[in-house]
């Protein structure tokens, strides 16, 4: 039986202490509960002692009962003990998610910053809440103000959203938490708009415009568009990777930035991107007479080893790729073109390459997309001509 101790206050007691065994350990250890019952303000003097013991009795018999179910199903200690956790979300992530999932030698610069970015707007909002207390409904709570207060864009909720699954499916694989409360949070809708990318007539309006560009920009832009290279892989060409012989270029490197780290040289975005690409034979001989340009300016030097669109500060020095950016969006405005991007200038070379007949495998490699479902996905349309192409074909099948 529980043994029942009074706790006194001016002669009358105003709790008891029960403590009890409810089994033992594997080694033979006895394992005691114990719990402090308050006297109940009404009861009289006489009463307060039978009371008491009734608890005690009810009361031990819970604990014995829990002890069996524990004894059937051991996770029970566990989820409890996870319940009495309080771990702030804020050092959480920065402290354990961060550094162990992140920013851990495995990712590249400017993934890191993507997850510091958006792992800023997540800690603001959960300031000082725990980590177990967070709720599937805190959470849409959340995401919803990033649409309503923020104004954010439905791909940038999204990212909010996987990153908040990476940082509770990682709490959860700690055993911080009993259940992961994304589980239970929809993913944010994506209204995945048309790709912005040149029509044939817009095509032939850029490159008449281009051609009364300066001789590098005019490199750029033309490779951009007929090759589908990425901005940072463009600016992390160098002459090496151009081979004048076999009309053709090695992606092996790119450029990228980011507000912590500026101007990084690394790897392509994935092995895949890795590449090499034909050049169109009239690019060609512009980036021929841009080496024969360069090679008079820096007479004294080797160009095999420097950039082809270099920095300011001279021929070793990579270009900043927000800059570029910023250069094809006034040329674009200049030339009363649509509002475009580098990367808009890619999505126009797959676009134009399917709409003149090249296959999805090869449009695949000269992306260097992974997956050609990629390619599919986003640049396979058909417009009005397509289709009243694909009817008249159906047509001739009824031989009508």
């Amino acid at each position: 039986m529980a043994t029942i101790t009074p706790n006194p206050r001016q002669g009358k007691p105003v709790s008891y202490r029960f403590r009890t065994c409810v089994g033992r350990t594997e080694e033979g250890k006895q394992i005691f509960k114990s719990t402090t019952w308050k006297v109940p303000s009404h009861l009289p003097a006489s009463r307060i002692e039978p009371a008491a013991i009734r608890a005690a009795e009810k009361w031990e018999q819970e604990m014995k009962l829990e002890h069996e179910k524990d004894l059937l199903d051991p996770t029970r200690i566990k989820s409890r003990l996870i319940e009495k956790e309080n771990t702030d979300l804020s050092r959480f992530i920065y402290e354990v998610w961060f550094p162990s999932c992140i920013d851990n030698g495995e990712h590249k610069p400017k993934t890191i910053s993507f997850y510091n970015d958006t792992s800023k707007n997540i800690v603001s909002y959960f300031h000082c809440s725990s980590l177990q207390k967070i709720s599937p409904i805190d959470i849409q709570a959340f995401l919803a103000s990033l649409r309503t207060t923020h104004h954010l864009a439905p791909q940038t909720v999204h990212h909010h959203y996987r990153t908040l699954n990476m940082i509770f499916s990682y709490a959860h694989k700690l055993e911080l938490i009993l259940t992961n409360p994304m589980d239970k949070v929809p993913a944010p809708k994506l209204n995945r708009k048309p790709i912005d990318a040149f029509t044939k007539e817009q095509a032939q309006v850029f490159v008449h415009a281009v051609d009364h560009s300066p001789l590098d920009f005019r490199c750029m832009l033309y490779l951009l568009l007929t090759t589908g290279i990425r901005r940072a892989e463009l600016l992390g060409l160098k002459w090496c990777n151009l081979d004048d012989t076999a009309g053709i270029i090695h992606i092996e490197q790119n450029v990228t930035y980011t507000a912590q780290s500026g101007t990084i040289i690394g790897s392509p975005k994935t092995q895949r991107s890795i590449r090499t690409i034909p050049v169109l034979p009239h690019v060609l001989h512009l980036l021929q007479a841009l080496k024969v340009q360069q090679q008079k300016a820096f007479p004294d030097i080797a160009l095999n080893s420097g950039f082809m669109f270099h920095g300011k500060a001279g021929i070793h020095t990579p270009r900043n790729p927000d800059a570029v950016t910023r250069r094809v969006k006034r040329f674009m405005a200049q030339n009363n073109l649509p509002d475009m991007s580098p990367h808009d200038l890619r999505h126009s070379c797959a676009t134009l390459l399917l709409q003149s007949g090249a296959d999805i495998k090869s449009v695949q490699d000269i992306l260097g997309h992974t997956n050609a479902n990629t390619t599919l996905n986003f640049y396979v349309r058909s417009d009005l001509q397509q289709m009243q192409a694909a009817a008249n074909k159906l047509a001739h099948t009824f031989q009508w």
